[in-house]
C-alpha cells in the first residue's frame, strides 16, 4: 500500500506506472506457492479447452519508470507478500 501512496504523491496524474517487485514468476509457479501454504490439499489441473493463445503465463514486471521517479523498493519478498495476503483473508473469514 505504501507504493500506491507514494505514487499518488510523486507520480504524474494520467501516466501509467508498474508497481511491483523484481520477481519474475510463472502463473503456475505462483499457484504452487499458494497451494504449499494451504492448510488443506488443493487439487488443480489444466483444462486445455480453457486455454487461449493470448493467456499470460509469465509475469515480467518492469518497474523502472516507477522506481526512477520515486526511489521506492519493495520491503517484503514475494513469498512474504503471499503469506501476508493469505493471513489477511484467513483472519477476515475467521472473523465473519
Amino acid at each position: 500500500m505504501e507504493s500506491y501512496w507514494i505514487a499518488a504523491e510523486r507520480c504524474e496524474f494520467g501516466e501509467v506506472y508498474n508497481i511491483g517487485g523484481p520477481t519474475v514468476i510463472k502463473i503456475g509457479d505462483f499457484l504452487d506457492i499458494l497451494k504449499k501454504q494451504a492448510k488443506v490439499k488443493i487439487p488443480s489441473r489444466i483444462d486445455p479447452g480453457l486455454l487461449r493463445p493470448s493467456d499470460v503465463t509469465l509475469q515480467i514486471p518492469d518497474v523502472t519508470k516507477f522506481t526512477k521517479i520515486t526511489g521506492w523498493k519493495p520491503k517484503y519478498s514475494f513469498e512474504e507478500s503471499v503469506q501476508y495476503l493469505l493471513k489477511y483473508w484467513r483472519d477476515k473469514i475467521a472473523n465473519n
